[in-house]
């Protein structure tokens, strides 16, 4: 997330210096001096900050899309340099503290109560309504976020909140329902500077698993117009007064809630690709000129697209292979394909934002067009599973309501009866590989056909012809066919790839 601000900073001609606790961190060579310490090690930053200063001069501190922001902002405080306070910066990075200004303002935010690690749960919930979202106090990303129906669950869902917490301390609030939005603006001596407000897609419950946004967004000017009020009321709140500020608000049936701000650039591909592809304004150019004490200088919108980012989610295994980048490319209106697992990497379906296999990004003249351009990107996209590693089999013979199947088959009917059909007669085994016909083929009667699609949007029909371009399994009408209930099993459970591992796996 960080490489926009790595690009334009050497754009405008500015001596770099980064640091990563990773000393292989993707931005390195964009950058003209490199530090390798260990974010969450303030002191260090600081101590490393001066040395800079002391040696070549130092103008500016600057993060976009990390947790970091408290950091940068003790850095400035330290060295005189501009930027919002640690005060807001702190406000703005721990939850429970931020829900308490919120109350104090009068800015719209769910009921919450904190959990620390010895506390009676039964005793601070008591008070608050249910359903319930239970996350980390200072984590991003939804690590560790679930939402639960009941106070049974609280415990389990609080042990996982507290493992993403540094402070080991969880927030329980209420679960606001509506459509979320995320905003992106700037603050320059106070004055609020828009820059962009997206339609996130969140899915797969209990978990919020953020599979795109879309921006600009499709609501209407009222309600948008609202949102930004109540953002901007947040946002003075909390005392940001200098930088960047980013925003999650749900617009539920009684108007906008705040769900978080952070004291920063979003992550998510927002503020460094898809509002600059769809407005031809780069919100991090004006964040990095402000950050060195400088006007924002934003200019006016110079193009009106829309731009939808997606993302590709996998199954558990061990990534065999994950390619396709340069075939999504050469799509019409595709500008960006990011693949985050490389051979040998352990995958799983995505728990939270940063699990997530793959993003892709791409224009179109309305948001129609600019989705449809995404989801054949993701299409395009081919992840192999290792088809040796039994993790996978162990996801496909899983039952749970969570991972969701690939395909949901609960309400297409027909289809639904032939599978019931076909595993009533031949109860499935487990996803271990079958027994090789004596072809090496696995011969399938074509299905029903279906509208429901997977993650891709690929079709049941799809997946089987890709299967059979594979070599894998021949589609037939024959009598002599062999028609496996475990393939199907781990077809519906796994997509594609859970497909295509069943039939390239051996006992």
């Amino acid at each position: 997330m960080q490489l926009p601000a790595l690009n334009i900073a050497r754009d405008m001609g500015w001596y770099i210096v980064a640091a990563d606790g990773n000393p292989e961190a993707e931005g390195r060579n964009l950058c003209h001096q490199f530090v390798n310490i260990d974010l969450k090690d303030t002191p260090s930053l600081i101590t490393a900050a001066r040395r800079i200063r002391e040696s070549r001069g130092l103008d500016a501190v600057f993060t976009a899309g990390t947790d970091f922001s408290l950091a940068v902002a003790l850095i400035a405080e330290e060295l005189n340099l501009p930027g919002h306070s640690p005060q807001a910066a702190a406000l703005a990075t721990d939850k429970v503290l931020m829900r308490r200004r919120f109350r104090e303002k009068g800015v719209p935010s769910p009921d919450f109560t904190e959990i620390g690690p010895d506390d009676d749960i039964t005793f601070l919930t008591r008070g608050i309504p249910g359903p319930w979202v239970v996350k980390p106090v200072d984590s991003m990303g939804a690590r560790g976020v679930v939402k639960i129906e009941s106070r049974e669950l609280l415990a389990a869902a609080l042990i996982e909140a507290r493992a993403y917490s540094f402070s080991r301390r969880a927030l329980v609030e209420t679960y606001v329902e509506g459509s979320e939005y995320s905003l992106d603006a700037l603050v320059e001596d106070g004055r609020l500077i828009r820059c962009g407000l997206a339609d996130r897609h969140i899915f797969y419950p209990p978990c919020f698993i953020e599979m795109g946004h879309t921006i600009p967004s499709t609501l209407n000017s009222e309600d948008t117009e609202g949102i930004w009020k109540v953002f901007e009321m947040a946002i003075k709140a909390l005392g940001l007064t200098r930088g960047a500020a980013k925003g999650d608000i749900r617009f539920s049936p009684s108007g906008p809630v705040v769900g978080e701000i952070a004291a920063r650039l979003s992550g998510g591909y927002m503020s460094g690709w898809t509002y600059p592809y769809s407005s031809g304004i780069e919100p991090t150019r004006g964040a990095l000129r402000l950050a060195a004490g400088l006007s924002a200088s934003v200019p006016e919108s110079s193009k009106k697209l829309v731009c939808a980012e997606k993302a590709l989610i996998g199954i558990e295994g061990t990534v065999h292979l994950l390619d396709g980048r340069e075939e999504a490319l050469v799509l019409p209106g595709v500008k960006e394909v990011f693949l985050r697992y490389t051979p040998g990497m352990s995958l799983r379906f995505p728990r939270n934002n940063v699990e997530k296999a793959g993003n892709v990004i791409a224009v179109g003249a309305d948001s129609k067009e600019a989705e449809e351009r995404a989801m054949a990107a993701l299409r395009k996209l081919n992840l192999v599973l290792n088809p040796s590693d039994n993790i996978t089999g162990a996801f496909l013979d899983a039952s749970e309501p969570f991972p969701p199947d690939a395909f949901n088959i609960e309400n297409e009917a027909e289809l639904s009866s032939f599978l019931n059909k076909l595993w009533d007669a031949h109860t499935p085994r487990p996803s271990r590989g079958f027994q090789a016909a004596p072809d090496e083929k696995l011969f399938v009667p074509p299905p029903p056909s279906s509208s429901v699609i997977d993650y891709t949007g690929r079709s049941i029909a799809d997946v089987l012809d890709i299967l059979s371009s594979l070599g894998l399994l021949c589609l037939a009408e024959n009598s002599d066919a062999v028609v496996l209930s475990d393939f199907w099993k781990a077809l519906i459970k796994g997509g594609l790839p859970g497909g295509r591992w069943y039939l390239e796996h051996r006992n």
